[in-house]
């Protein structure tokens, strides 16, 4: 799935990071954050993405530059079989996981995740 598709509703300048798989970077004049989308059709006891060491590295390499990276999991829906909730992790929590509760507690409509993305970038 293309990683410029995810948030279509975002009202920014989208581009995916070249290299690595389902980061998309949204940047609305000096403001910028990159997303690194994760799908997950149920959630575990503890849910950690699955993500490779040179997106793990990324990821650490953007906050050592003190640029923002989110990880956004995208939940399956069981009634419409769509991937349409979501949370954000922050860069730490994405690579050390977090318990299912705590993620239920921040799962939110997909719409509400575009809005949120849209905020940080005012």
């Amino acid at each position: 799935m293309c990683g410029t598709r995810f948030l279509s509703g975002v009202k920014a300048n989208v581009q995916a990071a070249k290299g690595f798989d389902d980061v998309v970077l949204y940047r609305k004049g000096r403001q910028a954050v990159y997303i690194k989308h994760v799908f997950m059709n149920k959630l575990p006891a503890k849910v950690k993405p699955d993500m490779s060491a040179q997106n793990i590295e990324f990821i650490k390499q953007l906050d050592t530059l003190n640029l923002r990276c989110y990880v956004l999991v995208h939940v399956k829906n069981k009634l419409p079989g769509e991937h349409d909730l979501a949370f954000f992790l922050d860069d730490y929590e994405a690579i050390q996981g977090v318990s299912k509760e705590v993620a239920m507690q921040r799962t939110m409509p997909l719409a509400s995740a575009t809005h949120l993305i849209d905020t940080i970038l005012l």
